[in-house]
């Protein structure tokens, strides 16, 4: 699993304007993301550490707790995502610099 900061760190929204990334991962996000069991899963895992920083350390150990679960579940939509994105960005948007890219390194 490959850790993704931002969103212009995700190889396949690289050499797109701000405003084909936007694009790209919100129809992506909106349509894909919650269509695969890793997401559900990184969901309940954000849940479940809530309710026990909540238990441990109150709303404190909540905020904490939903920081690092809302991390996990970010990690998880990015890479659940990728062949998505992938996708779109091809069918969507056509880069001439990876084209020429290819060309210049063979």
């Amino acid at each position: 699993m490959q850790f993704y900061w931002t969103i212009n760190q995700i190889p396949e929204l690289a050499g797109l304007t701000p405003e084909q990334t936007k694009e790209a991962w919100q129809f992506c996000y909106k349509k894909y993301a919650f269509k695969h069991w890793e997401s559900w899963v990184s969901l309940f895992v954000l849940g479940i550490l809530v309710a026990v920083g909540t238990r441990y350390l109150g709303i404190i150990g909540a905020a904490i707790a939903g920081g690092i679960g809302g991390g996990i579940f970010g990690l998880t939509a990015t890479n659940v995502l990728r062949p998505h994105l992938q996708d779109y960005v091809s069918n969507h948007f056509t880069t001439t610099s990876s084209s020429t890219e290819d060309f210049s390194g063979n």
